[in-house]
């Protein structure tokens, strides 16, 4: 029975995914068949204080969480997750536009086009940022757009680039929390906002044009595509927390006032009296998230380019109305993901993923954790008989 499974891996992998919200900590499993992803088991955990707005801001206290999700897993799936697929977010995420033109009067090369994406890969905008991912690049023969360049004849080359950029922390932190900390081996980084891209939206949405706002907890991220490329991409520092915050106002706890946002939220003001109050603090707020989409979607040239309209997607989508609201400000087509929202990420990093990330327990690592829950079972067991046994006495004594 190992033997087999060990085979099966090699010809469809295991893989293993790490979604770090604001909000909670989400690690899954998946093994990739020819019908597409099976996804095994999940597990997940309130990320309390050491996630703030998509990224980690307490290192041991990921760390601690990471390893409590992960343990979960191994021992509901009888394996060993040796790797895991991490996402990176954070407010800082964005794209810059880059465009380097090179003097080639011959044949393009593929080191001189792989040493142009090594110099923006290696690069610091100053200093403040770091280049996380290449995306989208196109290339320009003597002015003609071509798919494939290498080899061919030109004068000049022109390459143009979306470069994805954030805080040099974001990396430095999942490294430290996940590898040093939880002694997990990362087995590779996924921009989040494309991984959720990848899950949610078509090749037609991609082609036609489509603008995907991914409500999160802390942050929201707004990706727009257009001809199978990503054109943009902005991180908004609000998410669904603010809203929450803004109804403690109210003087309630905060785990009430979010129970109250799910249960009775609208991001549209309604005509029960009772729940104008609530609907007016709740609209304030969304309105402004929405304000701020409607604003970069304009900011990114692409306004009239978005044919398949707005998808949405994440756990603060689901807020009553919201597509409304989104779609009166902008005045486009909105449409919620029919996958669920808040593992829409986490399904396009196993969907993304390729190396096999598990091992499976061994028959002797199976026997002696057996025997370990049995010795602990026989020893609860012994500590209630004995305890019986002096509550007996007492009872008699008295």
């Amino acid at each position: 029975m190992y033997e087999s499974k060990l085979n099966n891996s090699e010809r469809f992998p295991y893989i293993a995914a790490l979604d770090l919200g604001t909000s909670k900590i989400l690690a899954m499993v998946a093994q990739k068949t020819p019908e597409g992803i099976l996804v095994l088991d999940s597990k997940q955990i309130s990320s309390g204080i050491c996630i703030r707005r998509g990224c980690i801001y307490k290192i041991d206290d990921a760390a601690n969480a990471v390893r409590i999700v992960v343990n979960d897993l191994n021992s509901s799936l009888n394996q060993i997750i040796e790797r895991i697929y991490v996402g990176i977010g954070g407010q800082s995420l964005k794209t810059v536009h880059c465009s380097v033109k090179k003097e080639v009067n011959g044949l393009v090369s593929y080191d001189m086009l792989l040493s142009i994406e090594k110099k923006y890969s290696d690069d610091k905008l100053l200093n403040l940022v770091e280049v996380l991912e290449i995306v989208s690049t196109e290339y320009y023969l003597d002015d003609k757009l071509e798919t494939d360049p290498e080899g061919m004849y030109c004068k000049e080359l022109e390459v143009k680039y979306q470069l994805i950029v954030g805080s040099p922390s974001l990396k430095n932190f999942l490294k430290k929390s996940i590898e040093e900390k939880a002694n997990l081996k990362i087995a590779g980084f996924f921009i989040s906002p494309l991984a959720t891209a990848e899950a949610v939206l078509t090749n037609k949405d991609k082609k036609n044009g489509c603008a995907l706002v991914e409500f999160g907890a802390g942050v929201t991220y707004l990706s727009i595509y257009k001809n199978n490329r990503l054109k943009y991409l902005v991180t908004i520092p609000l998410g669904g927390d603010v809203i929450t915050k803004d109804i403690c106002c109210l003087n309630i706890l905060k785990l009430e006032a979010e129970s109250l946002k799910i249960s009775d939220g609208n991001a549209l003001i309604g005509n029960d009296e009772e729940e104008q109050l609530l609907d007016t603090i709740i609209g304030a707020r969304a309105s402004e998230i929405v304000a701020n989409i409607s604003a970069q979607i304009n900011e990114s040239g692409y306004s009239s380019d978005l044919k398949e309209g707005i998808v949405t997607t994440g756990g603060a989508s689901l807020l009553r109305n919201l597509d409304k609201l989104l779609s009166q400000q902008t005045g486009k087509q909105v449409r919620q993901s029919n996958k669920n929202p808040e593992y829409a990420c986490i399904l396009g990093m196993l969907t993304l993923g390729k190396s096999n990330c598990i091992r499976w327990k061994s028959n002797e690592q199976l026997k002696e954790e057996y025997g370990k829950k049995e010795k602990r079972n026989i020893s609860i067991q012994k500590r209630k008989e004995s305890l019986f046994g002096k509550l007996s006495r007492t009872i008699f004594d008295d």
